[in-house]
């Protein structure tokens, strides 16, 4: 009885986690629908019918992969080193305060400028495809520090005093007790910090009007204007932002599951 109590609260769970989604959705199309019916002007707030029917028809659009497939990988590239290099830096940081102390007015500074005008202040020094990976990197970076170094230094030290205590190897202490502790904060920082260093690349790529990429088809549909395309391609990179948050929650999953089996 027990079991099948637990099969349909995990039922009932799923379908209340497609719901909600659905419902949010339902609501967004049927303000935007009535928006739009009230403005009455396609050239300013499309219908949703007619930007559905522009998003269907940009897979069959020359260069459209080409270009989600550039701006993706920019982003992946973008993101691994800004999580490589804030992981490094916040477990140095967190074992040698010293440097912490130099590190987090640098942060601070990078959390505060204004995206727009980190893009300006590097346009005249960078090619624009570098200047998109660069502008990702400052903005991701000082986030990832931020969480990774206040996720390690709040480790549980009297776990680290035992694991002295009784000589625990390195290795050991770094599988068992820091990842452990780590691993969530880890998860659910590079979650919202992908989603956000993908909507930082598309408006370094908008602003340097960079070619073949997510910005740079942006920049020719306001530049025509063809309206519903511009609305279309919000979608793609709604869309790939979901996908990719997505990806980094299956592999938290994962990463559970393969926890409680060891």
């Amino acid at each position: 009885m027990a079991k099948i109590s637990i099969n349909k609260t995990t039922v009932k769970r799923m379908v209340l986690n497609v719901f909600y989604p659905l419902l949010a959705l339902a609501i967004v199309l049927a303000v935007w629908a009535i928006a739009a019916k009230a403005y009455d002007n396609k050239l300013v707030l499309p219908a949703p019918d007619t930007v559905l029917v522009a998003l269907f028809s940009l897979g069959k659009s020359g260069g459209f992969w080409q270009s989600v497939g550039t701006t993706l990988l920019r982003t992946l590239i973008c993101f691994v080193w800004s999580f490589a290099l804030a992981l490094l830096f916040a477990t140095l940081a967190g074992l040698f305060n010293p440097l912490h102390r130099v590190l987090a007015p640098i942060v601070t500074i990078l959390r505060a400028a204004p995206t727009v005008t980190v893009i300006l202040l590097l346009y005249a020094f960078m090619a624009n495809v570098t200047l998109a990976k660069v502008v990702g990197f400052l903005i991701a970076f000082p986030i990832m520090y931020s969480a990774f170094y206040g996720a390690i230094v709040g480790v549980d030290k009297d776990l680290l005093k035992m694991a002295k205590l009784y000589k625990v190897r390195p290795i050991d202490r770094i599988r068992f007790i820091y990842l452990p502790s780590i691993a969530n904060c880890l998860f659910d920082t590079n979650k919202a910090t992908l989603s956000l260093t993908l909507k930082v690349i598309i408006a370094s790529e908008i602003l340097t009007n960079v070619s073949l990429s997510i910005g740079g088809k942006f920049q020719a549909a306001y530049a025509a204007p063809e309206i519903n395309y511009l609305f279309a391609w919000t979608l793609i990179a709604i869309i790939f932002s979901f996908v990719l948050e997505a990806v980094v929650a299956i592999l938290k999953k994962i990463w559970e599951v393969a926890r409680c089996r060891t």
